[in-house]
């Protein structure tokens, strides 16, 4: 093709702008209850918007938001940018006396309890980084007590990121960290087998390489902005194992209510009596949340997430409440407020799963109820139910298929032709490319942005360097992006169209997880290295590796063999190839690739017998995983 790429962000079409127009008539932007709750209680802004690493790279910069200060401009959905503006409203707020919240730090909010001798953190956001600017902020205000307790409130790595760092305010290393039953396997574990894949589609979901403003990225949803910079774990001393379990932590009462397998597989809520205060981790937030989450993850069981706010108001509807806090969001005052917001959150998550199954028991397919499925006005209208993360077409498929699947039982849907192959037949049989982009660039004019969407991608899986269709395709992309109310979505179309016009950012700051890997339970790392194996390369070898941990004096016992990856912890096979004694981080970077054997052997950290050919050839059967695979071009 002789046309080239462009790389420049286009206006809003006409279309885009009448769109984004009726969401004026259909929503009461005179309610401005929101913005007052969102600034009550203020005490000081953020000491700081731009955080770096020690490398002095930038890992959060929310100092570029003051655009949000103007009018919702024609290429950002108002409804979103709503949102945008009130999760820009940052900085240390007092809830009620005693109790206080920082947002605007990380994606996720962190709140302080005032306890009898020090401070109670609970949860500790996503780097150490954020953290100790966190820390820092509320002691500028606050009395500077030591930290006495932190509660871990989900196993969500926003939540408890930057523990290390908030441990050392603490004047007694071994302070009670409280966090919910399964908190650690499911912390650790979460996003391993996968975590490559999953972070390539995050980058789509949080839009992290676009840039802030009108035609870039104005929020995530519950957050925002991206963040990156370093992790930190640490294990919780005590798990709350009982549903209702009530305990004082520095003088304070806390009733816990355990809720897995909801937001999170591990998550807790509580009520503390002294402070007539619910907290509802992430069940709650103001907007909707994803039942299937984007960037890719297990689909949440929707009802039970219904069932667990439905436990909440029956077990607390009784106690004095005078404020409701939420993780992502800025608290409920009242208890009549914050009962009704629960109420309606609830009604939200029930509504969208009882009637995704109705209509999937009239035979309705996935594609068919996210077209027919609409929200009550009473639901619908509530600004904390809009979808500016989760959204009521792609949750209702994410519930569709936690029940019955992907497949939706026609026949021409149960071995379908993949993209690439699928995109050559489809330019074939619509009288090729040329014709396909004549056609739709007129239904672009028409502002028909999904189909032309839909059938232009096939031309660049069929024809990479068809630079046309990369263009056309990008437009499609950006208007879409432009009327989504879902920041996710908004963030997903620019993303791809950036990709098509730009190629992909190669220059990320990723985030630091070592500080997550290196505590991960060997059984879940050896699920790891099963899933790096590469099938075919390994049909017909035979390979019985024994390893011993010495910091742990854990044995292991991995067999290779008919191209899959067995291991038997607490054992050792007396016939094996080859033998390893190492601690585990050794054993770690050996299996990713970061250390050779015979670097480790250099170094003394391992001391291996047997026959060392054996374990190079294991090594060379695992495949290496790119961290960037494409996802709008073949």
């Amino acid at each position: 093709m002789i046309s080239k790429v462009s790389t420049q962000p286009l206006s809003a079409t006409s279309f885009t702008k009448k769109a984004n127009l009726a969401v004026y008539e259909f929503l009461n932007f005179d309610d401005r209850q929101d913005f007052e709750d969102a600034y009550r209680g203020f005490i000081a802004p953020l000491e700081s918007k731009v955080i770096k690493d020690n490398s002095g790279e930038v890992v959060w910069d929310i100092e570029k938001l003051d655009y949000l200060n103007d009018t919702a401009p024609e290429t950002v959905n108002p409804s979103l940018w709503r949102n945008a503006q009130l999760q820009a409203i940052s900085g240390l707020f007092e809830v009620v006396e005693g109790v206080y919240q920082i947002r605007g730090q990380s994606i996720a909010t962190t709140f302080f309890f005032e306890g009898k001798q020090g401070v109670i953190v609970c949860d500790a956001l996503g780097s150490t980084e954020s953290a100790e600017a966190a820390m820092e902020l509320y002691y500028k205000h606050r009395p500077r007590k030591p930290v006495s307790a932190i509660i871990i409130s989900q196993s969500h790595a926003d939540h408890f990121g930057g523990i290390q760092t908030v441990l050392k305010y603490a004047e007694n290393p071994d302070i009670p960290i409280i966090a919910p039953q399964y908190f650690t396997e499911e912390a650790l574990s979460e996003n391993v087998l996968l975590g490559t894949i999953m972070a390539r589609r995050a980058e789509y979901q949080f839009g992290k390489n676009l840039p802030d403003g009108t035609k870039g990225s104005v929020s995530i949803g519950i957050g925002n902005t991206m963040s990156s910079g370093t992790m930190s774990f640490e294990k919780p001393t005590v798990e709350i194992v009982n549903e209702i379990q009530t305990m004082e932590i520095d003088g304070v009462t806390f009733q816990f209510l355990l809720t897995p397998n909801t937001e999170a597989p591990a998550e807790m809520h509580f009520y503390i009596q002294e402070y007539k205060a619910l907290f509802v981790s992430e069940n709650a937030n103001k907007l909707m949340h994803q039942i299937y989450t984007v960037r890719g993850a297990k689909t949440r069981d929707a009802l039970h997430w219904a069932n667990s706010l439905d436990k909440t108001i029956d077990l607390f509807e009784n106690e004095e409440i005078d404020a409701l806090l939420m993780i992502h969001a800025w608290p409920v005052w009242g208890k009549n407020q914050a009962l009704n917001h629960l109420k309606l959150q609830r009604d939200l998550y029930k509504y969208m799963h009882d009637q995704t199954v109705r209509l999937a028991n009239h035979g309705y397919t996935m594609d068919e109820i996210a077209e027919t499925i609409k929200l009550p006005k009473t639901l619908d209208t509530y600004w904390g139910n809009r979808g500016y993360y989760g959204t009521l077409k792609h949750n209702s498929k994410g519930i569709y298929n936690f029940y019955l699947g992907y497949y939706s039982a026609h026949p021409s849907d149960l071995d379908p032709l993949p993209q690439v192959e699928a995109g050559l037949k489809y330019v074939e049989y619509m009288g090729g490319a040329a014709n396909i982009l004549k056609q739709a660039k007129v239904d672009f004019e028409n502002g028909e942005y999904r189909w032309v969407a839909q059938v232009v991608k096939n031309v660049v899986m069929a024809d990479l360097e068809n630079s046309e269709a990369k263009n056309l395709l990008a437009d499609a992309f950006e208007q879409l992006g432009y009327q989504a109310e879902s920041a996710n979505w908004r963030n997903i179309y620019l993303v791809g169209a950036s990709e098509l016009r730009n190629g992909i950012n190669k220059d990320n700051s990723p985030l630091d997880v070592s500080g997550i890997i290196k505590n991960m339970p060997v059984d879940e790392f050896l699920k790891l290295i099963a899933v790096k194996l590469n099938g075919p390369k390994a049909d017909g070898k035979k390979i019985t590796l024994n390893v011993t941990l010495s910091n742990s004096n854990q044995e292991y016992a991995i067999y290779l063999e008919n191209s899959v990856l067995i291991y038997k912890a607490g054992k050792l096979d007396a016939d094996s190839d080859v033998s390893l004694t190492l601690d585990q981080l050794t054993f770690y970077g050996i299996g990713l690739g970061m250390l050779s054997p015979e670097q480790a052997v250099a170094a003394g950290k391992v001391i291996i017998s047997g026959d060392q050919t054996k374990l190079n050839e294991f090594l060379s059967l695992l495949d290496k995983f790119e961290a960037l695979p494409n996802i709008v071009t073949p």
